[in-house]
């Protein structure tokens, strides 16, 4: 019997099976996104299992993590993807999509007069 599942059940079924992962190394996982990208205080962007983003122009879900990357499923694919946090992406706020950006350089050369 072939099983197939379509549309936004696939996210529910993603997401049902990263549950069932230790929530131990989700946590910690999205903790250290969380604190090195600092995605909320300075953009106001939430990032959790289950959030809407768009990657490289296709909407999709978190899923999982994977260490300091999220595995989201974009929509109408089988599988998920990992994904950089701010690299081709924005995510999806009360206030609507916002594109993330990169953590700035504290190294980089400051401008010289």
């Amino acid at each position: 019997m072939n099983h197939t599942i379509t549309g936004t059940d696939r996210n529910a079924v993603f997401l049902a099976a990263a549950a069932r992962l230790p929530d131990e190394r989700q946590a910690a996982d999205l903790e250290h996104i969380r604190t090195y990208y600092a995605l909320e205080t300075r953009l106001g962007i939430r990032v959790e299992l289950g959030g809407r983003i768009r990657h490289d122009g296709r909407d999709g879900t978190i899923v999982d993590t994977a260490g300091q990357r999220l595995k989201v499923l974009l929509d109408g694919d089988e599988t998920p993807n990992v994904c950089h946090v701010t690299s081709q992406m924005a995510y999806e706020t009360p206030t609507g999509w916002i594109t993330a950006t990169p953590v700035p350089d504290p190294w980089a050369a400051a401008p010289t007069a």
